[in-house]
């Protein structure tokens, strides 16, 4: 099972790859400045940074913001890593929205490949290995679409075998 299969569909949480702030995403284009650093010498840098790091801990945050003083720097939580038996690739945002859309196709081609079956089996063998193709990677998606990728992928196989024996004859 995927990790969203625990999430209700009405309250889906973003993934890892997606922006939780839709204020940060703006119309204008990000357009980057090359810096080239300044020509110092290796032996001046060596004891600047390390008397800085020795007097002043590293900021984390926003440069513009006033730490009060009477506050203490909170400590970061550590970050558990949490493995769902499931194939890396599948925890991943677009590969399960690019299965999700694999299992919708594998329904309509489902009816392609029984058209093709009928008509033209040649054809109808080809569409029902594409089918099951489309199946196969359903399989990677949410609960729903995955009910339908396993219904899809035996009638696929049974298409792709009767499509073939009717082309031999």
């Amino acid at each position: 099972m995927n990790r969203t299969d625990d999430v209700s569909p009405l309250n889906d949480q973003p993934g890892p790859n997606e922006n939780t702030d839709p204020s940060a995403t703006g119309d204008a284009p990000f357009v980057a400045k090359l810096v080239e650093p300044a020509a110092v010498e290796p032996a001046a840098v060596d004891g600047a940074a390390t008397s800085l790091a020795a007097e002043t801990p590293v900021r984390i945050g926003s440069p513009f913001r006033v730490d009060p003083t009477d506050l203490a720097t909170p400590s970061e939580p550590e970050k558990m890593l949490t493995l769902s038996g499931e194939a890396a690739y599948g925890e991943y945002g677009p590969f399960l929205y690019t299965a999700m859309g694999a299992s919708s196709a594998a329904v309509v081609v489902l009816v392609f490949a029984a058209l093709g079956t009928w008509w033209f089996p040649a054809g109808g063998a080809l569409v029902a290995v594409l089918g099951t193709v489309l199946s196969i990677i359903g399989l990677f998606s949410r609960r729903r679409f995955r009910y339908a990728a396993i219904g899809t992928l035996p009638l696929h196989m049974v298409l792709f075998v009767l499509s073939y024996a009717r082309s031999l004859a």
